[in-house]
């Protein structure tokens, strides 16, 4: 990367962003900083379709380093950028986060990420009682891949807020339920967080990880 250039464009204010906020050029900067915070392994990224839209449903525990996990370790293992849902959609912060690919916690915005061609990735609800255990998913977030058949793909992330090595486990693409109601919503939803579970139970990590 030319570094002056770089630095000149964020002061001039010439550099660009994609229509949801993403500024590549600044994550391919701070990518050397977060390989110094992250250690992170991916397990059969040739899981994730090569192109074309695709959900990756993940879970989440801490609420920190899971959405930089995900995001590094998949761009690193597939190339494929991922926008992570779950922004806050407040100043400084939200905007901030969105140059890195988050985006808000809106149907209407995974819709048109997916519409568009891009990997967005959303995050289980917390289980506070069993951190081994995949919580429930957002339904209005898996909406939008099942309305247009994108595909859904498990992922399992392994490791501690405190620690620095992180496992990402892809999953097979969840095959979408007959139907188009909400009944078929839900089963895509239950099969998804069925999904999370059992990459969970098979990457159960060294005691003292969760």
């Amino acid at each position: 990367m030319n570094a002056p250039a770089f630095l000149s464009g964020r002061i001039d204010g010439t550099y660009t962003v994609d229509p949801w906020g993403l500024d590549l050029a600044l994550v391919q900067a701070v990518s050397p900083l977060l390989s110094l915070r992250y250690g992170i392994d991916v397990d059969r990224p040739e899981r994730l379709p090569a192109d074309g839209p695709a959900l990756l449903v993940a879970n989440r525990r801490f609420g920190l380093s899971e959405p930089f996990v995900l995001a590094r370790g998949v761009r690193l293992a597939t190339g494929r950028v991922v926008r992570t849902v779950g922004i806050p959609d407040v100043a400084p912060v939200g905007p901030l986060l969105r140059r890195f690919g988050g985006v808000l916690a809106r149907p209407d915005e995974v819709a048109g990420l997916l519409r568009a061609g891009e990997v967005v990735g959303v995050f289980l609800d917390r289980d506070v009682r069993e951190r081994s255990h995949a919580g429930s998913v957002p339904g209005g977030l898996v909406a939008p891949a099942f309305e247009i058949g994108a595909p859904v793909v498990p992922v399992a992330l392994v490791g501690r807020e405190a620690g620095r090595d992180w496992r990402v486990r892809l999953g097979l693409p969840i095959a979408h339920p007959d139907g188009r109601g909400p009944l078929a919503l839900d089963a895509l939803a239950r099969r998804a967080r069925t999904g999370v579970q059992e990459l969970l139970d098979e990457a159960l990590p060294p005691r003292g990880w969760f």
